[in-house]
């Protein structure tokens, strides 16, 4: 199906604009079956701006197939190739093309197997983004079964989903700014809402923007749409109890209502109101620093509207938080982990947030500047 002039315009401007793509750069990009168009348009404008672009492809029909069928002993190989690639590639993107009702089938043990077969490469790759020496870009893609698992029309998920990167990415630099001003060398979070009681340090921790721009990024990391600021708390230091209101899914299993309570950075007591096996078995399968706070989020995009679980728009959407438990050395943090899982918070309503005893955030909207 050809593209709408829409969608090619923002092929365009994530190369140019979002990644600053220079001729003679190497640009690898990972797609699937629903997504190969948007692809080629990619390395189409890749290749007149003259640089060299590779198209990589991939399924959950065919990741599933492998989880189930390949012998472990496989599962634990990588290849010199994808090392190689690591290593050299100038920029990487990779356009998440999910099927859930495939993904939720893929047995977590062996994804757990294959996660940490590849942590040398997930290792060598944050290196070179906390040095900003690739470009790197996650975008998510709507597809019919995302919006079908998620239970809304696929043309609304496609529309809320370009909508939110068709942005004005200088405005929304600017706003994140004002946000972290808010944020930059403060000790004290306190978050208060429903069953919400939560606390923790920021001390030392500098907020990430996330603007869409490489240019201004602090890594070499993007994640489009674009639209937060986020830091990692000191892991050690969360007391308390947090609810999050709105859904989320993983490896294509849907998941809401999900109360924390922590002690002393670490994990005590859960529950989930919806998909309590889901949660469990992602979670009880990773490895390393699952059981600490990992992320705070704060959603920046006045584009984005809430989806019901597309993770890369929900956490954007001006006036909602996420949290994550797990991995966050790519920004920053000290959690080593097999899994980075965000989790959605509403605060439009009865919320509030004080750092340094201070109102930060009240029901969504600034309110210390």
């Amino acid at each position: 199906m050809p593209l709408s002039n829409k969608l090619k315009k923002i092929a365009r401007n994530i190369l140019a604009l979002n990644l600053n793509v220079k001729e003679k750069e190497s640009v690898m990009i990972s797609a699937g079956p629903n997504s190969l168009d948007f692809a080629e348009e990619l390395a189409f404008v890749a290749s007149e701006m003259g640089a060299h672009p590779t198209i990589i492809y991939g399924s959950d029909k065919l990741a599933l197939r492998t989880y189930k069928k390949i012998k472990i002993k496989y599962l634990k190989h990588f290849s010199e190739l994808s090392e190689i690639i690591t290593k050299k590639v100038n920029v990487d993107i990779h356009l998440d093309d999910s099927d859930p009702f495939l993904e939720r089938q893929i047995p977590q043990s062996k994804i757990e197997i294959r996660r940490k077969a590849v942590k040398p490469l997930r290792e060598l790759s944050d290196r070179r983004i906390v040095k900003k020496d690739i470009k790197s870009a996650l975008l998510g893609f709507p597809t019919k079964e995302l919006a079908r698992s998620m239970g809304i029309p696929f043309n609304k998920l496609n529309r809320i989903y370009w909508d939110t990167m068709d942005v004005n990415y200088s405005n929304l630099h600017e706003r994140n700014k004002l946000y972290a001003r808010s944020l930059f060398g403060k000790d004290n979070v306190r978050i208060i809402g429903k069953e919400t009681n939560l606390e923790f340090s920021i001390k030392n921790r500098k907020p990430n923007l996330d603007s869409g721009l490489w240019t201004k990024s602090e890594g070499g990391y993007l994640n489009l749409p674009a639209g937060e600021v986020f830091l990692a708390p000191v892991e050690t230091s969360v007391n308390g109890e947090i609810y999050f209101d709105l859904p989320n899914s993983h490896y294509g299993m849907q998941i809401k209502g999900v109360w924390f309570k922590f002690k002393d950075g670490k994990l005590i007591d859960y529950s989930v109101d919806k998909g309590l096996d889901a949660f469990e078995n992602v979670y009880k399968h990773a490895s390393g620093d699952k059981d600490r706070i990992g992320e705070l989020g704060i959603g920046t995009n006045p584009k984005a509207k809430l989806t019901g679980g597309m993770i890369i728009v929900d956490e954007k959407v001006l006036g909602t938080i996420h949290m994550a438990i797990g991995h966050n050395k790519h920004f920053g943090g000290t959690n080593d982990c097999t899994i980075h899982w965000d989790f959605f918070k509403d605060m439009k309503e009865n919320s509030i947030i004080e750092v340094d005893g201070k109102e930060f955030m009240k029901n969504g909207k600034l309110t210390n500047f």
